[in-house]
């Protein structure tokens, strides 16, 4: 809520699965950026798949070997929503 224009995007390794988180500030949803859209094509990535709200989601994956790739993507995504 303090930070309405920000989007973060976490990811979290246990064992053999990656469980990824997204958070979306109002304004950044506002311009179009929304966190389900973030965590389906971040999972897509990884093999797994996820979803939730303009503002928060969560999905899951578990090609570990994709990990950077899907987050590095997150930049060119949000970006692509800005164009």
């Amino acid at each position: 809520d303090k930070a309405a224009n920000v989007v973060a995007v976490l990811a979290c390794v246990n064992g053999e699965k990656i469980t990824f988180v997204a958070s979306c500030g109002k304004d950044a949803v506002a311009k179009g950026i929304k966190a389900g859209d973030i965590i389906r094509h971040v999972t897509a990535i990884c093999g797994g798949k996820g979803g939730g709200k303009p503002d928060s989601a969560m999905g899951g994956g578990s090609d570990l070997l994709k990990l950077d790739d899907a987050l590095a993507s997150v930049d060119d995504f949000v970006a692509s929503k800005l164009g």
